[in-house]
């Protein structure tokens, strides 16, 4: 059986909480924006895989996922929610990544990415209840 990307977030969860433990602080929040992000992204990943997605296994499936959730269904309102919040946390991936200066705190953009990240798990989760 494959990895469970859900224990991305769960590791996020635990950064989060307890940024100190595995320190340095900052790195730790930052990574655990970072995991939220690839949490949702795997999950999302997986899904649009069953409805015909192929993904290149390059940099450009991550805009890639976020335009098939806009266009697979464009009337569908929780596909639309999926790709924005997609969009929105790959932004902040990049920053907890990439940035050297953070445009908020690096418990904020920790907090953000895990909330954005648990609202696009329960919206696949509400499609495969339809």
């Amino acid at each position: 059986m494959g990895f469970d990307w859900i224990e991305f977030l769960t590791l996020a969860e635990a950064l989060q909480s307890a940024p100190d433990s595995p320190g340095p602080p900052e790195a730790a929040l930052r990574s655990a924006a970072s995991r939220a992000y690839y949490a949702a992204f795997h999950r999302a990943l997986n899904f649009a895989c069953r409805e015909g997605f192929e993904p290149s296994f390059q940099a450009s499936d991550h805009k890639e996922i976020q335009n098939h959730f806009r266009h697979y269904n464009p009337s569908d309102q929780i596909r639309r929610k999926i790709a924005r919040e997609l969009e929105r946390l790959w932004d902040q991936r990049r920053q907890a990544d990439y940035d050297s200066v953070l445009h908020k705190t690096p418990a904020s953009l920790a907090d953000h990415a895990i909330g954005m990240a648990r609202r696009v798990l329960k919206n696949l989760d509400s499609l495969l209840d339809d």
